[in-house]
């Protein structure tokens, strides 16, 4: 009796006219008219959706086709980061037998294809074993899923393949292909920049953990010696990783040169690296972070200044929504600047409710929040502030909650436009490659930027943040920004010092004073 067999084909990331949008094309090619069966269907749903899902970078989505989640999402997240979002997967499975009721392994054989940042095609085959358990077909997980060498707990990763010069740091010192932890939220980006512009060849390459390369997969070499510059600065760099390094929960430092816009450190935990981007892309409730825009569009709207007295009651009703303070605190009637710097939710609440809607998106835009950048090496986000209409939903948005979202590089930038005097600079992270602005920046008026940066001041001398005081001249502010049902908070602290803007945030860590704590310690090492 012949075995009745079909072929299965998946095919990734290609581009099919017929469709209105650009997604996964799964195409199954039967080698005869027979029906499959359920138990076939099913299999092929499974590696399907795990195919799909980890190209369009679901990796949650991905992992749940296996039958080892948890281990299955670190690999994957790992391989999706180093290999890049340009990097595209294609497999084309083997034969499959039509499944009997007894069947509880199938073993296919894969046929693996990336397209690599570089441009080139990467071939190989490894193996699936689909396995099957109270009638679902799972993947069983194994780092050889994605590549037959690797071992356990081992990723994939795509690097340049260059010498020691083709990248230097900001003082002209080559910054070697081993970079060990440093910088580990940008180094793989830059090098899949670099390549792209003409400065290295590549490898793929099999990467522990900690990230340091165990084998190299496949390489191609390069004459290309052309040089470019990480704009990071190493003491700032430094710095900033260490003071998150003792974090346990998820956290994040971005600082940039205020004058040319050049990205001196983006840090982040171990925790925030096992979960994605934070530092760049992210978003966050800002919290009260988000009173410098408040304080911006009163001033640009309303024609307040600093010394305008306003109202900060404990508590105040506007509209359906009840605001309280921190603790209920009071303080009267109080110039405005006061309300900043011990960050009055009452007296903000207020200001963005007799605001006009789109207000708040408008102004925020003018701090670089909303704006939209192709910078060389990293893929970044900056906030979504979206226009309220009702009272409830401009007061949620003055005090940053409601549906406001920020990212810790979005309020690094923010931080800089106040201390560049209300002109926002561009980002840079590659000096020879310059950064594309995809949106306007109109800025902020240079007394609104003078009013605030003396407002920010003030949150360091007497409000929120006394305890960076002793660091110079710091401005800043503070955020608790609640998230989820309200009994949860990331802890924030957005400022400047000199010609250094920073953003500081611990994802879910309670109130501003945890990243007042971390501040603290990130500028007692500079």
């Amino acid at each position: 009796m012949k075995t009745r067999t079909r072929r299965i084909t998946l095919i990734v990331g290609l581009t099919v006219v017929a469709m209105l949008v650009t997604a996964t094309v799964v195409i199954w090619t039967r080698l005869n008219s027979s029906r499959a069966s359920g138990l076939n269907e099913k299999l092929e749903v499974a590696a399907q959706g795990f195919v799909a899902a980890f190209n369009t970078g679901d990796i949650a989505a991905a992992a749940a086709h296996t039958d080892a989640e948890q281990i299955a999402t670190k690999v994957l997240a790992r391989t999706k980061t180093g290999m890049t979002a340009k990097a595209k997967y294609e497999v084309r499975l083997g034969t499959v037998p039509l499944i009997q009721d007894r069947m509880m392994t199938v073993k296919l054989a894969a046929d693996v294809s990336w397209t690599l940042p570089s441009g080139s095609r990467w071939n190989y085959q490894t193996t699936f074993i689909m396995n099957r358990d109270n009638g679902h077909w799972r993947l069983h997980w194994s780092p050889t899923v994605l590549h037959p060498l690797l071992g356990v707990d081992e990723a994939l990763t795509f690097l340049p393949k260059a010498s020691d010069g083709v990248l230097r740091d900001r003082d002209g010192e080559p910054i070697p292909k081993d970079t060990g932890d440093y910088a580990k939220a940008v180094i793989p980006g830059v090098r899949t920049a670099l390549t792209e512009n003409g400065g290295a060849g590549w490898q793929v390459a099999a990467v522990d953990p900690s990230g340091r390369v165990v084998n190299s997969l496949v390489e191609e070499s390069t004459e290309g010696t052309k040089p470019f510059t990480l704009t990071l600065d190493k003491s700032v760099q430094a710095a900033a990783q260490g003071a998150l390094d003792a974090v346990q929960k998820q956290a994040a430092i971005v600082a940039l040169d205020v004058a040319s816009g050049e990205i001196l450190a983006i840090a982040e935990n171990r925790s925030a690296q096992e979960v994605g981007p934070v530092a760049l892309s992210l978003f966050f409730e800002p919290g009260s972070t988000f009173k410098m825009v408040t304080a911006a569009a009163a001033m640009q709207q309303n024609s307040l200044i600093a010394e305008t007295q306003v109202e900060c009651p404990g508590k105040v009703t506007i509209g359906t929504r009840q605001i309280p303070n921190d603790g209920g605190f009071e303080l009267g009637k109080v110039p405005l600047r006061k309300a900043f710097a011990q960050s009055c939710n009452t007296t903000f609440g207020k200001l963005a409710a007799d605001l006009p809607g789109d207000a708040l998106p408008k102004t925020a835009l003018g701090f670089g929040l909303g704006a939209d950048f192709a910078i060389a090496g990293i893929s970044t986000n900056t906030a979504k502030v979206p226009s309220a209409q009702d009272v409830a939903a401009k007061v949620e948005n003055g005090i940053g909650q409601g549906k406001v979202q920020v990212t810790p590089f979005g309020m690094a930038l923010a931080a800089a436009t106040v201390a560049a005097g209300g002109k926002t600079p561009t980002p840079k992270l590659i000096r020879e490659i310059p950064t594309i602005k995809n949106t306007d920046l109109p800025g902020l008026a240079p007394n609104v930027a003078t009013a605030l940066g003396s407002m920010m001041r003030d949150v360091v001398t007497s409000g929120t943040a006394t305890a960076l005081a002793p660091f110079g001249q710091v401005h800043g502010k503070t955020g608790t920004a609640q998230f989820g049902d309200g009994s949860r908070a990331h802890g924030w602290f957005v400022g400047y010092q000199r010609n250094m803007a920073f953003a500081v945030l611990i994802v879910d860590g309670g109130s501003s004073k945890a990243a007042v704590d971390v501040t603290r310690n990130f500028l007692s090492a500079l």
